[in-house]
């Protein structure tokens, strides 16, 4: 366990836990507009305490350097200064792997340093908050919402329920690609053809969103936008998108990656279809793993812990 102490401010009256779920954003053309909240969270147990201090529970997915802690604690400065309370911090979503664990701790930071703070929690001013710290609306907006969310901006967003009779199938390869780094990889322009592509299926996935007619995802998620580019530093990408099995409702790179996210029916044969994606990365030289979560209709949540 990894323990960090600050000065602080005056503390809460009583202890409180919080959580805030994983996302998958973009699901091909919705770039930086669409993300799927997920059932993996990050949950923080907050107690009163003479001073800040924030400890990471060991396990899967424990941060391995400061990185986590550092951003946890510049967004709940953006709300005040760092509060007296101890927050243990469990931690379900792996980290660097484009399953918004960035989005879900901005918001869970943003949320407790409300809480401890004595205020209300305002979820319009951490949607903002959290959207101007991660620098696009999706992953955040998620995390914040739950469910699927489409968006502008944290002003400009339509929640829409958990996808239904699904699975979402996360496939993990041994491979570092920060979002910086994949950024970096898309061009400054594209032709006329690429863009109307794009934007006939960015139309149709927000359509088949909105309106459960899910049949519709398989041609809705592909894109000429990120993912060609981004398959540059991700071995096996293209012949994964090119993916198909029975009960696979969709196939997209996860975020900036490099997870792949393979959204299922429920009567899908999870297992194979689990071995294929893992076949596909061994045959590029990249061992992976999959992760089977569900799309999650909840997004930040707060309970004092005597209610528990």
């Amino acid at each position: 366990m990894r323990v960090y102490g600050s000065p602080t401010t005056a503390m809460p009256a009583r202890s409180f836990r919080a959580s805030a779920p994983a996302s998958s954003a973009n699901l091909g053309p919705g770039f930086d507009a669409v993300a799927i909240a997920l059932s993996a969270k990050m949950s923080a147990t907050v107690a009163p305490a003479r001073r800040f201090s924030l400890h990471f529970s060991p396990g899967r997915h424990a941060p391995t350097h400061d990185g986590l802690r550092d951003a946890f604690e510049r967004a709940m400065r953006r709300i005040a200064a760092l509060p007296g309370v101890r927050i243990e911090i469990e931690n379900e979503i792996p980290l660097g792997a484009g399953l918004g664990s960035s989005a879900a701790a901005t918001v869970l930071a943003l949320a407790i340093a409300q809480r401890a703070a004595g205020n209300r929690i305002d979820r319009s001013q951490i949607g903002a908050l959290a959207c101007e710290i991660e620098g696009h609306p999706d992953n955040a907006l998620a995390a914040l919402y739950g469910g699927t969310t489409i968006a502008c901006d944290a002003r400009t967003v339509l929640r829409l329920p958990a996808l239904r009779e699904s699975i979402a199938l996360l496939t993990i390869p041994q491979l570092d690609l920060s979002t910086a780094d994949a950024r970096a990889l898309l061009p400054k322009a594209y032709s006329r053809e690429d863009a109307v592509f794009s934007v006939q299926r960015a139309a149709m996935l927000g359509a088949a969103l909105a309106s459960g007619n899910l049949d519709c995802l398989r041609a809705a998620m592909h894109d000429r936008i990120h993912q060609p580019y981004r398959a540059a530093k991700i071995p096996g990408l293209r012949a994964l998108l090119a993916y198909d099995a029975p009960g696979l409702r969709g196939i997209a790179l996860s975020g900036a990656g490099p997870t792949v996210l393979a959204l299922l029916d429920t009567r899908a044969d999870v297992r194979r279809i689990g071995a294929d994606l893992r076949a596909i990365f061994a045959d590029a030289g990249i061992p992976s793993t999959t992760l089977r979560l569900r799309p999650s209709a909840s997004g930040l949540s707060l309970r004092d812990r005597s209610t528990e």
